[in-house]
Parts: C-alpha cells; structure tokens; sequence
C-alpha cells in the first residue's frame, strides 16, 4: 500500500510537471510568435523608412540641381544684359534726342510704379507694404535715353522671374509625380 501511495504521488507530481511544462511551453510560444511579428513589423518599418529617405534624399539633390541650373542662366543672363547696356551707351552718346526730358506726368507715374513694386517686393502681401520707403520722391527728370536704359534690366528681371518659376512648377510637378507614387 505504501508503494501504492508513493506510486500515486510520483503521478501526480509528474503530472503536475507535465502540465507546468506545457503550460510554460505555451505560454513562452505565445511571447516568442509575439517577438517574432514585432520583428517582422520592425523590419517593415525600417523598409519604409529608407524608402522615403531615399526618396528625400533623391528629391532634394533633384531641387539643387534645378537651382543651380535657375542659377547658372541668371547668372549668363545678367551677364548679357550688362553686355547690352555697355552697347546701348555706346550708341546712345551720339544720340542728339538723349537729353530729352520724359514728359513730367510718365516719369512720375513710372517712378510711383517702381516704388510700389519695391515696397510689395518686401512682404509677401502687397497690402502689407512698407509705406514708408514708397512714397513720392523728389521729381526728377527722366530722360529718353535714361527710359531706354531701363528696359533691358526690366526684361531681363522678367526673363530670371519667369525662369524661377518654371523651376518651381518643375520642382512642384517633381514632388507631385512622388507623392503619387507612393499612394
């Protein structure tokens, strides 16, 4: 009887180590399944990651390449216009007309003009401008040959504007193109 008891209690005892065994056997699955998708959504997450700096990284030497072009043709453009205006002073010192005063009401206009588009320049709301600096300055005269001076720097200010803004548009439809992508 005493082997019978003993016999019992090794039993027990082994099935209650069974079943501690495989209580922990799961138990230690379930965290080790829990590491294991952690892992792989880490994975994920660093994948993306080096996506979209590789992405960024692409996009932003994309936009120095677009400035320094933007850059470059200011640069050959101011340079032509310089070229031009030494040009145009040669031949306007034997202009008899150059010392011709503008009419008084032009010259005013255009130089209010000048003024307003100076102080606008400055905030990015026109309404905002500094009104200080664009008020009426001392009326002097304006000559034709001083006018026709001005014209090419205009055109050429116009030409770098308009070039800065394709450069933007590229640069707008470059991070379009991207961000469709990558929906």
């Amino acid at each position: 009887m005493k082997t019978t008891n003993v016999t019992l209690i090794l039993v027990a005892v082994f099935l209650l180590l069974l079943i501690a065994l495989g209580g922990a056997a799961v138990y230690y699955h379930g965290e080790y399944s829990e590491q294991v998708n952690a892992n792989a959504q880490l994975q994920r997450d660093n994948e993306q990651q080096g996506t979209v700096i590789a992405t960024q990284s692409f996009q932003f030497n994309r936009f120095n390449q677009i400035a320094a072009s933007q850059l470059q043709f200011a640069v050959a453009l101011t340079g032509r216009q310089q070229e031009k205006e030494i040009a145009y002073r040669t031949i306007l010192k034997t202009e008899p007309t150059c010392a011709l005063a503008v009419p008084a009401g032009v010259a005013g206009r255009l130089l209010e003009y000048a003024n307003s588009l100076r102080a606008s320049a400055m905030h990015a709301d026109p309404g905002i401008a500094d009104s200080a600096g664009s008020g009426t300055a001392t009326a002097g005269t304006l000559t034709y040959c001083q006018a026709v001076l001005w014209i090419d720097p205009l055109l050429t200010v116009i030409e770098q504007a308009n070039s800065q803004l394709a450069g933007v548009r590229n640069i707008e439809d470059l991070r379009l193109k991207n961000s469709l992508r990558y929906l």
